[in-house]
């Protein structure tokens, strides 16, 4: 029987594979396909975290639809601050206007999406977030 002490260090190693391996690869390139899954299938991602929080590999995680906004959050903004970047060359052009408007979330034109499938696309789904 292990000591006390020794059962917490152990579970917080679990913890912590099980942080840098599920859900790593959970969220491995999900900007670019989380757009495109249907609600079944989120709803199957978030039945496997549940089950690691059930089965104690995990204890404070968030839903997966937050985890995939924040992944795409995270990557738009590393796109609009880098020029560098190599994603930089798929956004719009700034959009210049002669009046002081309040802040926006980018300052980029806005393009008429045709498709349903180029509205799944990230950089689409990024340019119309939070643009109220």
């Amino acid at each position: 029987m292990l000591a006390a002490g020794c059962q917490q260090v152990l579970y917080a190693y679990t913890c912590d594979v099980t942080q840098a391996t599920l859900v790593a690869q959970l969220l491995y390139a999900s900007p670019a396909w989380s757009g495109f899954i249907k609600a079944d299938v989120k709803a199957k991602l978030q039945s496997i975290l549940n089950k690691t929080v059930r089965y104690d590999f995990l204890t404070n995680y968030k839903p997966v639809e937050y985890l995939f906004e924040s992944s795409d959050t995270t990557l738009f903004l590393a796109i609009l601050r880098r020029p560098g970047h190599v994603l930089h060359p798929l956004l719009p052009p700034l959009k210049t206007t002669g009046y002081h408007l309040r802040k926006r979330s980018h300052g980029l034109k806005l393009s008429a999406v045709q498709s349903s499938l180029l509205r799944k696309n990230f950089i689409y789904r990024m340019l119309y977030t939070d643009i109220y």
